[in-house]
């Protein structure tokens, strides 16, 4: 059965942006609030039966909100990956040691997401890659007493390269940003897309993907083109034109 993941990143409670993960404009358009991510999960639950996929849900950064998240999803009856950015564990608004093995032990799957967040992945020097991954895998792996043999790549900016270096660190799959239910292999690693959700993601919007509605699928996958076009011709100037975009208070980029 073809898998269809879902990307999010921080849950949070109205006006509490800055509390857990990553502060700044820019990264509160990927912290869903509490009560439109109960609305997510509702929606899938309602074609869990009837969808074409298997459907995992994926949580990048390793933001104090990871906690409640794993709670919504056990009401459901459902787990997820959430993905450690190893540098910041127990720093304010992301996730103790302790909180981390607490995931694992309620089946939760605890994965790398580098050791810094810094930099753009794909142009990092092969040394600094191994660096990200083998750090962060050795740091979490010594928390959760097991092995860590899944990632995602920050803010999507994936290569081939990434993908040896992970494998070479001891992680088999590898998720990345763009929406696609295809997964492909790369020097042992399962490379996997996936659908990132907003803070302005509709519950219509993601049954519709859950249902396998090809116009759903379509319409992420044009956004995602669109934005490597621009991150293509803008090379870093996209990065702070897009920062000044959302601290302006604009809309979608």
């Amino acid at each position: 059965m073809p898998v269809l993941t879902l990307a999010y990143h921080d849950i949070i409670c109205p006006g509490s942006t800055s509390e857990s993960g990553f502060p700044g404009p820019d990264a509160a358009t990927y912290k869903v609030p509490l009560k439109l991510f109960r609305e997510h999960l509702q929606a899938m639950k309602r074609v869990r039966e009837s969808s074409p996929y298997r459907i995992l849900l994926t949580f990048d950064d390793g933001g104090c909100s990871a906690s409640q998240e794993a709670e919504c999803l056990e009401q459901v009856g459902e787990h997820g990956y959430f993905f450690i950015t190893a540098d910041f564990i127990g720093k304010p608004g992301f996730l103790s040691a302790a909180q981390i093995a607490d995931l694992h032990s309620r089946g939760h799957v605890i994965g790398s997401h580098g050791a810094t967040h810094r930099g753009k992945m794909n142009r990092l020097p092969y040394a600094t890659l191994m660096h990200e991954w083998s750090e962060s895998v050795k740091a979490l792996a010594a928390i959760i007493g097991a092995r860590v043999n899944a990632a995602s790549v920050p803010s999507g900016y994936y290569s081939p390269l990434v993908a040896h270096a992970a494998a070479r660190a001891g992680i088999r799959r590898v998720f990345t940003q763009r929406p696609t239910i295809h997964s492909t292999e790369a020097f042992g690693c399962e490379v996997c897309g996936r659908f990132t959700m907003r803070s302005w993601t509709t519950p219509s919007h993601v049954e519709a993907l859950a249902r396998g509605r090809l116009m759903a699928r379509l319409e992420d996958e044009a956004l995602w083109h669109l934005r490597q076009a621009a991150k293509a011709i803008g090379g870093s100037a996209y990065g702070d034109l897009r920062r000044a975009f959302f601290a302006g208070g604009s809309g979608v980029v």
